[in-house]
């Protein structure tokens, strides 16, 4: 049997502030999207080239993403590649998206860090 390896590892920044729905259930799921830059030369010339990649937390990890990011700030997230598929309402045809399910998430900036830490203190936040 071949093996099969399923793990993703991004760093990149919050596009936009994160919005946590819940399902009927009430288990909470936030899907965020991440601005993953990566840098390069060509002819002497820095170029960077940015990849937009989406991502799905759930439960707790879903709430505390929504409460503690912020549109901008630099993440770390470890999780799987998923694919969801289906059908256009509208057109019939068979749609698909990829995306990283996160199975946990941390800072990278250290001042968003240290923010955190206060805020889950019950402290002021200074900056």
């Amino acid at each position: 049997m071949a093996m099969q390896l399923n793990d993703v590892k991004i760093v990149g920044n919050l596009v936009k502030e994160a919005e946590v729905r819940y399902t009927p259930q009430g288990t909470p799921v936030a899907n965020v999207s991440l601005g993953v830059n990566e840098s390069y030369t060509v002819e002497d010339q820095r170029r960077t080239t940015t990849t937009f990649c989406d991502v799905q937390l759930w439960g707790a990890a879903a709430e505390n993403f929504s409460k503690l990011v912020q549109k901008g700030q630099q993440v770390f997230v470890e999780g799987a590649l998923r694919q969801e598929v289906w059908q256009d309402k509208g057109t019939k045809e068979n749609r698909s998206r990829l995306f990283v399910k996160a199975n946990s998430w941390q800072f990278v900036q250290y001042k968003a860090a240290e923010a955190a830490r206060q805020a889950a203190q019950g402290m002021e936040v200074t900056r």
